[in-house]
């Protein structure tokens, strides 16, 4: 792993070997991935046109090395920059954004941003949370048998987030068909053919948002909420503009408004299908950090990466050389069930030692939404075992969404209880 590259027979792999969306991966990827961290650890896929690195170790040092940029206009094969004075509210807000401004931004914005992101604010977040989940299990039309994909993991991100933010209720479906499905997308190279509609979709949103910070600001008590603590914070005389304030919004929506459906799907199933675990975690309750970050890791639920990587240069890795400005996109999946990391990775274990994981990123790029994250999983396991306890099952066979882009999206688990 250095920066200078040598000359190596370059190791490619189409569809044949790596199709996250063949409906057989999507329902089984284990064999797959087995396949990658032995026979392809560091492969160019040309299909998907990018670099594949499966290896807990050297995706580790994918994402936390400096030799590697997370600016899409860094991407050799992207579309041409759009000219500052042509910018919309995207361009503006992208180029503010923690994942894309260089290290001296980069450090000020996580400085300014700390107090949002404090103790006091999370538990108030937490109280929020916690009564609008405990409300979508009140809304589920027949609690003796649901599908707990669409009744209540779809649902559950999009309201998260809006709650946090501070976003009023009639506004939450922003989020999910506005904001947050377009920008995902609008910030992913897989979508560069289609970025300009996902970045038009997504403008109604941003604007959306950015009134409501301008609002606030203007008020001379902007509130002690999560907004209102970006908006007032100030740190040797710094403080964050809107559009700064804007753009971390939109980290959490665009790391938490989508993939994180498939973690409470998919952590259900985990706890129903090992109930020994379930039953530790009832009596050990302080375990459940631990429990969320195996529920993720287990279930293997990305069949790509997250923030992808351009090489500032060209770099070897693994014996092949990544070509400046390439995509390299470290794969989740296989990192997070690489035995050279994790003893026995299929066994699911919620006391497993979790140190020197990358299950939430790694170095600066570690995700900003971390903490939502757990709280959301910890809140649908504790109202999931309040409401059924041992009366829950999974009945019938699991359905996914084998096109989603980026999870092994589960669209039906049905759960049948015992409730009359």
């Amino acid at each position: 792993m250095t920066a200078a590259a040598t000359a190596t027979e370059r190791v490619q792999i189409d569809f044949s070997v790596y199709n996250p969306f063949d409906p057989e991966f999507v329902r089984n990827p284990f064999p797959v991935m087995e396949r990658m961290l032995t026979q392809y650890p560091v492969a160019f896929h040309t299909g998907i046109n990018a670099w594949l690195v499966s290896p807990h170790d050297l995706s580790s040092w994918v994402l936390r090395s400096p030799q590697f940029s997370t600016r899409y206009q860094d991407w050799k094969d992207g579309p041409p920059p759009t000219p500052e004075d042509q910018w919309t509210l995207f361009e503006k807000c992208m180029s503010m954004s923690m994942a894309t401004v260089g290290p001296e931004v980069h450090q000020r914005l996580r400085r300014l941003t700390a107090p949002a992101f404090s103790r006091r604010v999370m538990d108030q977040i937490d109280a929020r949370i916690r009564d609008s989940i405990a409300d979508l299990f009140d809304e589920i039309p027949d609690p003796r048998l649901f599908n707990f994909a669409a009744d209540i993991s779809a649902k559950v991100p999009v309201r998260s987030i809006a709650r946090m933010v501070g976003v009023p209720p009639d506004d939450e479906e922003l989020f999910e068909h506005r904001l947050g499905f377009n920008m995902v997308r609008a910030s992913n190279p897989m979508y560069a053919a289609e970025r300009d509609a996902y970045i038009e979709g997504a403008l109604p949103g941003l604007q959306h948002l950015l009134d409501i910070i301008t609002e606030r600001r203007s008020r001379d008590d902007p509130g002690d909420d999560f907004i209102g603590t970006l908006v007032a914070t100030e740190i040797d005389g710094e403080s964050l503009s809107d559009l700064e304030i804007l753009s971390v919004i939109v980290a959490l929506v665009v790391a938490g408004a989508d993939t994180v459906v498939d973690m409470h799907s998919l952590g259900i199933q985990a706890l129903l299908q090992h109930p020994e675990q379930r039953q530790l975690l009832r009596e050990k309750p302080d375990l459940m950090p631990s429990a969320v970050r195996e529920i993720l890791r287990w279930s293997a639920m990305g069949k790509l990466g997250a923030i992808p990587r351009f090489p500032t240069d060209d770099i070897e890795l693994g014996g092949q050389v990544l070509e400046k400005g390439s995509l390299v996109i470290p794969l989740q999946s296989p990192s997070w069930n690489d035995p050279e990391k994790w003893a026995d990775p299929r066994q699911f274990d919620i006391t497993r030692n979790h140190a020197g994981n990358i299950i939430f990123g790694a170095g600066p790029h570690m995700c900003i939404g971390l903490h939502l994250v757990q709280v959301q999983g910890k809140l649908v396991i504790e109202e999931f075992e309040r409401r059924f306890g041992d009366s829950a099952s999974i009945v019938g066979e699991l359905e996914f969404d084998h096109m989603h882009f980026n999870s092994r999206r589960i669209t039906k688990m049905m759960i049948a209880t015992g409730e009359s």
